[in-house]
């Protein structure tokens, strides 16, 4: 099922970014999916994802934003990790719809714990402060793209980022999100 807005919990207590589309929910197999992809470079996955991202907003009757943003990790975990999947869908999108990608437009200072190892309020101190804008957005529409959204943490973060740099929308792309409840 795909989902183009927030859920209850984000109705509640607004994030930060503007809305969310995620033409998956990240449950078996897409959660498997997702995780061969992120750890084992399974890039197929990525161009499937990618797809659907692009076909949703394709559809939708929004204006495009005039830059995608992947969401950054630190060199010592891409080296790690040998992938960050999050500006490789960026770039796999804008390709899709003639939409710019900057992966280094923001930058991730410094090393933090795994989100996934987490719980929502350790989520968000976790990352507090961890990003870093290089430039100006001001008056910029910017779509920011991951692979999942859980409870928002690193999205809500980072477009706390992009907005205090002028952007005066954030979205957030992903392939799945959580389902809701």
């Amino acid at each position: 099922m795909a989902h183009k807005s927030l859920c209850g919990h984000c109705q509640r207590y607004p994030p930060v970014f503007d809305s969310v589309i995620a033409p998956l929910r990240y449950q078996d197999p897409i959660d498997q999916m997702l995780c061969a992809l992120k750890y084992h470079q399974q890039l197929s996955f990525a161009r499937t994802a990618a797809g659907l991202i692009a076909d949703m907003v394709s559809e939708s009757d929004e204006p495009m934003p005039d830059l995608l943003v992947g969401v950054p990790m630190t060199h010592r975990a891409v080296r790690k990790r040998g992938l960050n999947q999050a500006v490789f869908l960026a770039r796999l999108i804008g390709r899709q719809l003639d939409i710019p990608a900057k992966s280094t437009l923001i930058k991730k200072l410094r090393e933090t714990d795994r989100q996934s190892t987490l719980n929502a309020s350790k989520r968000q101190r976790n990352l507090k402060g961890a990003f870093h804008c290089k430039g100006s957005l001001e008056g910029k529409y910017i779509a920011l793209v991951d692979d999942i959204l859980t409870t928002g943490a690193t999205a809500n973060e980072i477009s706390k980022v992009l907005k205090a740099a002028g952007a005066n929308r954030v979205d957030v792309w992903v392939c799945a999100r959580t389902p809701e409840g």
